[in-house]
């Protein structure tokens, strides 16, 4: 935990040098749709760096998801009033319940994949996590009686292999010996999955309203069972912790989300499907790189199986 500490403040620096190079960038050579898809790449880059943050906060998954859920409702709440954003408690009530449903979900997506960063490295996590297209593949099949054609199934396939060397079943993978670490990620996975059909089940309403429901149902649901589950006498919030909570709550979560929301109606559908998949590449090259986590032959495989289906699945 100590070495992360210097090795985040290290990523921080080297974030703020590459975001005023965009910066520069942008006033001398780019302009228009092409700057526009360089923010959205920006911002999947900035969701990989998730892991390392979770992980330096030490605190027990199920609280750092419950303050992350508090924290980024309220950010987003206050960010609508100041704004002073249209609410229609009319349209609410016509998609409430399955918003609910999403905010349930959306515990167990973030306690799946933080409790995966305790078992096994980021890239393990991440890749494992990114199963995520596929699943919403599969459901989109049979929930929602999508059409398909066979590249799909055979994507889906090579993804789900690609998980066997990954998961570090498969010897020499990502040096994941606890099976506990890819389990719980694809925990997160199939949750956030469940997010994705229900959203594009019941598409009506305001984007940013449906998420701030989400995100708050997410808070209520996730409170009861920490109070009852967690010793808070061993607990330990030093200014540290509170800081990196404020990144992952705000800045990682309910500006980020601003920022996709804005972003995505600028760029088309498949840009923003295709681009999506820097984050688990950045995750990857963080844990390899920055974090010294092991990286071996089958996790190599594995991961431009995962990664490679995903993307192919969208084209």
């Amino acid at each position: 935990m100590e070495k992360l500490c210097p090795l985040l403040l290290n990523i921080s620096k080297k974030c703020v040098i590459i975001c005023l190079g965009v910066w520069g960038i942008k006033k001398i050579i780019i302009k228009g749709k092409y700057m526009t898809k360089l923010y959205y790449l920006l911002l999947m880059a900035l969701f990989g760096c998730l892991g390392p943050v979770v992980r330096a906060i030490g605190l027990p998954s199920v609280v750092t998801a419950c303050l992350r859920a508090w924290i980024s409702s309220l950010t987003l709440m206050g960010y609508m009033a100041a704004t002073k954003h249209k609410v229609s408690k009319e349209e609410i009530k016509g998609y409430l319940k399955p918003m609910i449903v999403c905010g349930v979900l959306l515990f167990g997506d973030w306690f799946g994949l933080f409790m995966s960063y305790q078992y096994t490295t980021i890239a393990t996590a991440t890749v494992c996590y990114y199963i995520v297209p596929i699943l919403v593949l599969i459901g989109s099949l049979i929930i929602l009686k999508e059409k398909f054609k066979i590249r799909h199934l055979i994507c889906a396939v090579i993804a789900f292999a690609g998980m066997f060397f990954v998961s570090g079943v498969a010897p020499d993978g990502f040096g994941a010996t606890d099976i506990r670490g890819p389990l719980f990620a694809l925990l997160g996975a199939v949750s956030y999955a469940g997010v994705v059909l229900i959203n594009k089940k019941k598409p009506e309403g305001d984007p940013m309203v449906r998420t701030t429901i989400q995100l708050f149902v997410a808070a209520l649901f996730t409170t009861p069972y920490v109070c009852l589950t967690t010793d808070f006498s061993e607990l330990s919030f030093t200014w540290k912790t509170v800081g990196l909570l404020l990144l992952l709550g705000v800045a990682m979560t309910a500006v980020t989300y601003i920022w996709y929301f804005s972003l995505i109606l600028k760029i088309p559908s498949r840009t923003v499907a295709i681009f999506s998949y820097a984050d688990p590449i950045v995750a990857v090259l963080i844990s390899v790189f920055f974090m010294a986590e092991p990286m071996g032959l089958y996790g190599i495989i594995g991961t431009v199986m995962i990664i490679g289906a995903a993307i192919v699945s969208e084209i």
